[in-house]
């Protein structure tokens, strides 16, 4: 029996591009394609359903149930088919993914997605940027107070003392509450 390891897995993959005359990347490209297409047949089935309900509830009166030969020749034919099915769902995944990217719609949904993340970059530097600079003004500030005595720490959120904590390289800051952020910076 045939344990079910990364390894034996990559090796069964291997050996199947190599028998299909392909590379493992073409096989594992079109395997997704594949599942695309896949997709797209079971939402078009999905979408007919309506219709098929009509046609079988007519058609239960004379149904027959298949026999076990006609279950196995039904495995068969599935069974010699599967790589017919898999170059058929390969290329209508293709096709969805061709016609997705030839959108316009899907086009400047993409560029606003571009857009919005550049955007999303920027404002995160700019924030740590900020973040940056309140430190240090606040670093400048209890320096400038000179004694820290003097600094009403009460008046002060808790967001303010954990980032003079920071400044003050106190260990431990983020688990503090309030009144122990207080008694952490009187003793620094």
């Amino acid at each position: 029996m045939t344990t079910h390891t990364p390894e034996n897995r990559t090796r069964a993959v291997t050996d199947e591009a190599s028998t299909a005359n392909r590379s493992t990347a073409e096989l594992l490209r079109d395997g997704g394609y594949a599942t695309i297409g896949a997709t797209d047949a079971a939402v078009s089935y999905v979408r007919h359903l309506s219709e098929k309900a009509s046609e079988v509830r007519g058609g239960l009166r004379s149904l027959k149930l298949p026999t076990p030969d006609d279950v196995s020749a039904t495995l068969r034919e599935i069974g010699d088919g599967v790589e017919q099915h898999f170059e058929s769902f390969a290329g209508r995944g293709r096709e969805v993914v061709a016609a997705l990217q030839g959108n316009r719609a899907t086009q400047a949904a993409g560029e606003r997605a571009r857009v919005a993340r550049s955007q999303v970059k920027a404002a995160a530097t700019s924030v740590r940027r900020a973040g940056e600079a309140a430190t240090d003004a606040v670093e400048e500030a209890a320096d400038t107070v000179g004694g820290r005595a003097d600094v009403d720490y009460e008046s002060m959120t808790v967001d303010e003392l954990r980032d003079l904590a920071r400044a003050r390289d106190i260990e431990g800051r983020s688990d503090m509450n309030k009144a122990d952020l207080i008694a952490a910076l009187r003793s620094s």
